[in-house]
């Protein structure tokens, strides 16, 4: 078991070195494809080959960021350029795909962003919920006293204060309270 976990991290480690090597060689490889022009005008870089499209096609999985095409070094403004020197679309494309790379991530960042909030939102609302109904619940037994409860139901049931007061243990003047305020209560309702 040991040799083949070796033999796996080995071949793990070529394969590393290989990818390696072939990343350093593919910039190369597009500098020799793409000879610089040279002449009164401005350095511009040639068109790469439909081989090199295709490299670059083979490593598109990896979501790297794009690779500068090869621009030439210019080492500063050309000696009489003309008015009008050609824009260099390699660069500019190379500017709008990294651009678009950022606002991609940012966007993102935005979409997580606010799917943490809504998880939040939804939470809050199920706590304001909660407290509600336990609200509503304590407003509703908050209105008579726990002693007074078992009277109060009797009284909304129609009975009268002698039998209120037999039934629960409390005086008829008690009893009397007790079936009036459950009157009141029936009453704005």
């Amino acid at each position: 078991m040991r040799e083949a976990l070796w033999l796996l991290a080995l071949l793990l480690a070529a394969y590393a070195a290989f990818e390696f090597l072939r990343a350093l060689r593919l910039p190369r490889a597009e500098k020799k494809a793409a000879p610089e022009v040279t002449g009164p005008g401005p350095r511009t870089a040639a068109v790469p080959s439909a081989a090199n499209d295709e490299a670059d096609a083979d490593d598109d999985f990896l979501a790297y960021a794009p690779l500068p095409a090869a621009a030439g070094a210019d080492s500063g403004p050309p000696a009489a350029a003309p008015a009008m020197a050609p824009p260099d679309h390699a660069a500019e494309r190379f500017a709008l795909e990294l651009e678009n790379s950022r606002l991609r991530q940012a966007l993102q960042a935005q979409r997580d962003l606010v799917a943490l909030q809504q998880g939040e939102i939804d939470r809050l609302v199920e706590d304001i919920t909660a407290l509600r109904d336990e609200l509503e619940r304590q407003s509703s037994g908050a209105a008579s006293s726990p002693e007074y409860t078992e009277a109060l139901v009797l009284a909304a049931q129609g009975l009268n204060a002698e039998m209120i007061a037999e039934r629960c243990g409390i005086s008829l003047a008690e009893a009397g309270l007790v079936l009036s305020l459950a009157r009141h209560e029936e009453g704005p309702r």
